[in-house]
Protein backbone atom coordinates (compact mmCIF):
# COMPACT_ATOMS: atom_id res chain seq x y z
CA UNK A 1 0.00 0.00 0.00
CA UNK A 2 1.33 3.50 -1.16
CA UNK A 3 1.32 6.65 1.33
CA UNK A 4 -0.76 8.14 -0.71
CA UNK A 5 -3.53 4.95 -0.64
CA UNK A 6 -2.55 4.55 2.98
CA UNK A 7 -5.05 8.01 3.70
CA UNK A 8 -7.93 5.93 3.33
CA UNK A 9 -9.78 3.33 5.05
CA UNK A 10 -10.07 -0.70 4.09
CA UNK A 11 -13.73 -0.97 4.12
CA UNK A 12 -16.42 1.53 3.24
CA UNK A 13 -19.94 0.57 3.98
CA UNK A 14 -23.04 3.04 2.26
CA UNK A 15 -26.45 3.32 3.26
CA UNK A 16 -28.61 3.60 -0.01
CA UNK A 17 -31.55 5.64 1.00
CA UNK A 18 -33.05 8.66 -0.30
CA UNK A 19 -33.25 7.90 -4.07
CA UNK A 20 -37.15 7.63 -4.39
CA UNK A 21 -37.28 10.74 -2.21
CA UNK A 22 -34.97 12.74 -4.69
CA UNK A 23 -36.61 12.02 -7.40
CA UNK A 24 -39.83 12.24 -6.21
CA UNK A 25 -38.37 16.55 -5.23
CA UNK A 26 -37.61 17.02 -8.43
CA UNK A 27 -41.19 15.95 -10.06
CA UNK A 28 -40.13 12.86 -11.74
CA UNK A 29 -40.81 9.23 -11.04
CA UNK A 30 -39.34 7.59 -7.58
CA UNK A 31 -37.81 4.62 -10.33
CA UNK A 32 -35.77 7.42 -12.02
CA UNK A 33 -34.46 8.30 -8.39
CA UNK A 34 -32.91 4.48 -7.89
CA UNK A 35 -31.68 4.29 -11.61
CA UNK A 36 -29.83 7.41 -10.55
CA UNK A 37 -28.47 5.69 -7.56
CA UNK A 38 -27.33 2.67 -9.36
CA UNK A 39 -25.34 5.14 -11.23
CA UNK A 40 -23.48 6.69 -8.46
CA UNK A 41 -23.12 3.37 -7.47
CA UNK A 42 -20.99 2.83 -10.38
CA UNK A 43 -18.87 6.01 -10.39
CA UNK A 44 -18.32 4.89 -6.48
CA UNK A 45 -16.77 1.50 -7.17
CA UNK A 46 -14.71 3.31 -9.81
CA UNK A 47 -13.63 5.73 -7.12
CA UNK A 48 -12.78 2.79 -4.31
CA UNK A 49 -11.22 1.02 -7.22
CA UNK A 50 -8.81 3.97 -8.22
CA UNK A 51 -8.07 5.06 -4.31
CA UNK A 52 -6.73 0.97 -3.01
CA UNK A 53 -10.37 0.69 -0.83
CA UNK A 54 -10.29 -3.23 -1.15
CA UNK A 55 -14.11 -3.28 0.52
CA UNK A 56 -17.33 -2.04 -0.66
CA UNK A 57 -20.08 -2.62 1.04
CA UNK A 58 -23.57 -1.05 -0.42
CA UNK A 59 -26.89 -1.50 1.80
CA UNK A 60 -28.73 -1.66 -1.23
CA UNK A 61 -32.21 -3.16 -0.65
CA UNK A 62 -33.98 -3.59 3.37
CA UNK A 63 -36.03 -6.19 5.22
CA UNK A 64 -38.25 -2.91 5.47
CA UNK A 65 -37.53 -2.20 1.59
CA UNK A 66 -40.36 -5.14 1.14
CA UNK A 67 -43.50 -3.25 2.53
CA UNK A 68 -43.04 -0.71 -0.46
CA UNK A 69 -45.95 -0.76 -3.41
CA UNK A 70 -45.30 -4.12 -5.44
CA UNK A 71 -44.80 -2.12 -8.19
CA UNK A 72 -41.85 -0.41 -6.99
CA UNK A 73 -40.08 -3.43 -5.16
CA UNK A 74 -40.49 -5.14 -9.00
CA UNK A 75 -38.84 -1.98 -10.48
CA UNK A 76 -35.85 -2.56 -8.06
CA UNK A 77 -35.46 -5.91 -8.36
CA UNK A 78 -35.25 -5.43 -11.66
CA UNK A 79 -32.80 -2.62 -11.51
CA UNK A 80 -30.60 -4.71 -9.18
CA UNK A 81 -30.92 -7.36 -12.68
CA UNK A 82 -29.77 -4.90 -14.90
CA UNK A 83 -27.18 -3.47 -13.15
CA UNK A 84 -25.71 -6.91 -12.78
CA UNK A 85 -25.46 -7.55 -15.89
CA UNK A 86 -24.37 -4.25 -16.96
CA UNK A 87 -21.72 -3.72 -14.81
CA UNK A 88 -20.47 -7.19 -14.68
CA UNK A 89 -17.56 -7.02 -16.86
CA UNK A 90 -16.65 -3.80 -15.01
CA UNK A 91 -16.16 -5.94 -11.86
CA UNK A 92 -13.92 -8.07 -13.87
CA UNK A 93 -12.00 -5.55 -15.45
CA UNK A 94 -11.16 -3.85 -12.00
CA UNK A 95 -10.75 -7.95 -10.47
CA UNK A 96 -13.57 -6.96 -7.67
CA UNK A 97 -15.47 -9.82 -6.34
CA UNK A 98 -19.23 -9.60 -5.71
CA UNK A 99 -20.77 -11.14 -2.65
CA UNK A 100 -23.60 -11.03 -1.19
CA UNK A 101 -25.22 -10.81 2.70
CA UNK A 102 -29.27 -10.93 3.73
CA UNK A 103 -32.34 -12.70 2.96
CA UNK A 104 -31.45 -13.78 -0.44
CA UNK A 105 -34.04 -16.64 -0.57
CA UNK A 106 -36.78 -13.49 -0.97
CA UNK A 107 -35.52 -12.58 -4.24
CA UNK A 108 -37.21 -13.07 -7.00
CA UNK A 109 -35.82 -16.31 -9.60
CA UNK A 110 -34.72 -13.88 -12.09
CA UNK A 111 -33.01 -11.44 -9.59
CA UNK A 112 -31.46 -14.34 -7.16
CA UNK A 113 -30.07 -16.22 -10.78
CA UNK A 114 -28.07 -13.07 -12.08
CA UNK A 115 -26.49 -12.43 -8.61
CA UNK A 116 -25.40 -16.45 -8.21
CA UNK A 117 -24.11 -15.92 -11.69
CA UNK A 118 -22.17 -12.31 -11.55
CA UNK A 119 -20.71 -14.19 -8.21
CA UNK A 120 -19.67 -17.30 -9.30
CA UNK A 121 -17.55 -15.37 -12.40
CA UNK A 122 -16.41 -12.93 -9.81
CA UNK A 123 -15.29 -15.37 -7.42
CA UNK A 124 -11.43 -15.48 -8.25
CA UNK A 125 -10.51 -11.60 -8.48
CA UNK A 126 -8.86 -10.28 -5.66
CA UNK A 127 -8.56 -6.79 -6.01
CA UNK A 128 -11.36 -5.64 -3.97
CA UNK A 129 -15.00 -7.03 -2.22
CA UNK A 130 -18.53 -5.66 -3.41
CA UNK A 131 -20.76 -6.90 -0.83
CA UNK A 132 -24.55 -5.78 -1.88
CA UNK A 133 -26.45 -6.08 1.55
CA UNK A 134 -30.10 -7.03 -0.35
CA UNK A 135 -32.99 -8.24 1.79
CA UNK A 136 -30.98 -7.25 4.97
CA UNK A 137 -31.80 -6.10 8.11
CA UNK A 138 -30.43 -5.58 11.45
CA UNK A 139 -33.60 -6.69 13.37
CA UNK A 140 -33.27 -9.70 11.51
CA UNK A 141 -29.51 -10.66 11.67
CA UNK A 142 -30.41 -10.29 15.50
CA UNK A 143 -32.76 -12.54 15.91
CA UNK A 144 -31.02 -14.74 13.87
CA UNK A 145 -28.19 -14.81 15.82
CA UNK A 146 -30.29 -14.91 18.98
CA UNK A 147 -32.15 -18.27 17.98
CA UNK A 148 -28.65 -19.67 16.68
CA UNK A 149 -27.66 -19.10 20.60
CA UNK A 150 -30.94 -20.13 22.15
CA UNK A 151 -30.44 -23.88 20.16
CA UNK A 152 -27.07 -23.90 21.27
CA UNK A 153 -28.37 -23.28 25.01
CA UNK A 154 -30.97 -25.92 24.24
CA UNK A 155 -28.42 -28.56 23.18
CA UNK A 156 -26.43 -28.21 26.01
CA UNK A 157 -23.71 -26.55 24.19
CA UNK A 158 -23.73 -23.20 25.88
CA UNK A 159 -25.05 -21.66 29.16
CA UNK A 160 -27.23 -18.40 29.20
CA UNK A 161 -23.97 -16.76 31.22
CA UNK A 162 -22.19 -17.19 28.37
CA UNK A 163 -23.71 -15.31 26.01
CA UNK A 164 -21.71 -12.20 25.37
CA UNK A 165 -22.14 -9.17 22.62
CA UNK A 166 -18.97 -11.10 21.69
CA UNK A 167 -20.61 -14.29 21.31
CA UNK A 168 -23.44 -12.55 19.83
CA UNK A 169 -21.70 -10.94 16.90
CA UNK A 170 -19.93 -14.47 16.20
CA UNK A 171 -23.04 -15.66 15.18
Amino acid sequence: MSAETAKFPRHVAIIMDGNGRWAQDRGLPRSQGHRAGAESVRRVVECCNDQGIEYLTLYAFSTENWRRPPGEVRALMGLLRDFLVQRREDLMKYEIRLNAIGELSKLPAYARKTLEDVRRETAPNTKGTLTLALSYGSRTEIVRAAKALAAKVLAGELTPEEITEERLARE
